[in-house]
């Protein structure tokens, strides 16, 4: 079952009470709970899209990540004690789905989650947990983006315990060009970064 058959979508009839929504906190029936929820997920759901559009190179894979965090949020969602920030909260949700899909396809981003997570302390800026989140899904997006070459040579590089060094010996390569080819590999990852967080900020 898709959302739309659970909780019909913007543009759909909704009834001649679709504006009537109970108060946050009342003892609600399960029919109200869906209500409520589906108010906020609505006036959020664009938002969300565009957070998932932008870090998910295709569009049907965008929607399928949209669908399974729709899921997620209703299972998880409590009316008498609603997120402060409902599209915070689902943006949180779908960065573990994005990295679930990620996972799933290996081919394109052949990281291990520690390596990741190296990568992501020498790239990225840190932030709060949020900012972070997405920071780290853009990167997954931007690496799928990369050459197999230069896929490959980070993986050499931030494999545990490589150094520029033993990376050089690897590729046989010169340290000194494996350095500039690792510092125009950055450069490139974060100018991508630096796109995708923008279209995602101007995202609907």
């Amino acid at each position: 079952m898709r959302l739309t058959d659970e909780f019909p979508l913007a543009g759909h009839d909704m009834g001649p009470d679709r504006t009537e929504f109970p108060r946050l906190g009342d003892d609600l029936p399960e029919r109200d709970k869906t209500r409520v929820f589906l108010r906020l997920f609505l006036e959020n759901q664009r938002r969300l899209y565009g957070y998932v559009l932008t870090l998910v190179p295709h569009r049907a894979d965008a929607d399928d990540v949209l669908q399974e965090v729709s899921f997620v949020l209703w299972e998880k969602f409590d009316p008498e004690r609603p997120p402060v920030d409902f599209a915070a909260w689902g943006c949180r949700i779908a960065y573990f789905k994005i990295l679930e899909l990620f996972k799933k396809n290996r081919r394109r981003v052949p990281f291990r989650q520690e390596m990741l997570e190296r990568l992501s302390e020498t790239i990225l800026d840190q932030g709060d947990a949020l900012q972070l989140d997405e920071r780290r899904a853009a990167l997954l997006n931007c690496l799928a983006r990369l050459s197999e070459k230069d896929r490959d040579l980070l993986t050499r590089r931030f494999a545990e315990g490589a150094t520029t060094e033993s990376t050089a010996a690897a590729v046989q390569r010169s340290v000194a060009a494996v350095y500039q080819s690792l510092s125009r590999v950055r450069h490139v990852l974060f100018e991508c970064i630096t796109r995708t967080l923008a279209r995602q900020e101007g995202s609907p």
